[in-house]
């Protein structure tokens, strides 16, 4: 009598559980116990980053802009030099950047997108894996002689609760670490990086080339009437403009790849890393558990 009463405040209490999470109300008691915290620790990180990730891409989309513009360009006095050998790599470091900055702000979004899925499917989960284990009860205390479909059920049944786990603690706790880890090794350098880029967009506007650059160039060009010192001092500019642009390339090749090691890390090797920890983590958990679990 004793173990029928017990079994049936069980199976009463799973009921309910399972009803209580199909209303999302289990979900709001989680969200009271730290849950709630956590996702909106994730998503302020997740709005931060984004908005950093497009600020960099429009910026570095500036300076794609503006190099398009003086590619076209020509310089030249009695003749004319076309400017796209010489901003060309300048143009190939921007674009490999702003493919990376494209990426980074990618993968957040998709990060965003699959937290807020989560909400959506995780109480559903839940009360699948509670109805799962409800069965695997019932056939354990009324036939006990289904001891394959026992068995089967109990496999499911440790990958279901695997998944909830995940979806519930392991997926935020994951972006929680990686933001931390972010805020301490990445962040700093994603923020110097765009620092020195919005002064390397305005140094490569054509406004400004065409005022400190150009403009010395063409008034070196005329200022002989011998077309051979014209063509001298126009050779003197137009070596002044590649030193220019060198040394603006060598900038945007070193912040190009400090943005690239950056997005990469803050977006699939800090977050891979720790999902791999803690999935290594709720694997041993969830065998020593059901190691541990109900008998007949």
């Amino acid at each position: 009598m004793g173990r029928g009463f017990r079994r049936g405040v069980i199976v009463a209490g799973l009921i309910c559980a399972v009803w209580l999470s199909t209303a999302g109300l289990l979900d709001r008691g989680l969200h009271w116990c730290g849950l709630k915290y956590l996702s909106q620790t994730n998503a302020r990180y997740l709005d931060e980053a984004f908005n950093k990730s497009l600020s960099g891409f429009l910026l570095l989309s500036s300076i794609k802009s503006g190099l398009a513009v003086v590619e076209g360009s020509e310089v030249g006095v009695g003749f004319s030099l076309e400017l796209g050998d010489v901003v060309q790599p300048v143009y190939d470091y921007v674009d490999i950047a702003w493919k990376a900055a494209l990426a980074g702000g990618s993968i957040i979004v998709g990060m965003q997108l699959a937290l807020e899925g989560l909400d959506y499917v995780d109480h559903w989960m839940l009360a699948g894996v509670l109805a799962m284990y409800l069965l695997r009860l019932l056939i354990l205390w009324v036939l006990p002689r289904w001891r394959r479909l026992s068995a089967g059920l109990g496999e499911a049944l440790r990958i279901g609760v695997s998944v909830v786990i995940a979806f519930y603690l392991l997926l935020p706790l994951s972006v929680t670490a990686a933001a931390a880890l972010s805020k301490r090794i990445t962040r700093p350098m994603v923020d110097a990086s765009v620092q020195q880029l919005e002064q390397i967009d305005k140094e490569i506007k054509p406004g400004h080339l065409n005022q400190d650059v150009l403009a010395d160039m063409a008034a070196q060009g005329l200022s002989s009437p011998s077309l051979k010192n014209r063509l001298a001092d126009t050779a003197a500019g137009i070596q002044m403009l590649i030193s220019f642009l060198k040394t603006q390339t060598e900038k945007v090749a070193a912040l190009a790849f400090r943005l690239i090691a950056a997005y990469v890390f803050d977006c699939i090797l800090f977050p891979l890393f720790f999902g791999l920890v803690f999935m290594t983590m709720l694997r041993s958990g969830v065998r020593y558990l059901f190691e541990i679990g109900p008998r007949r």
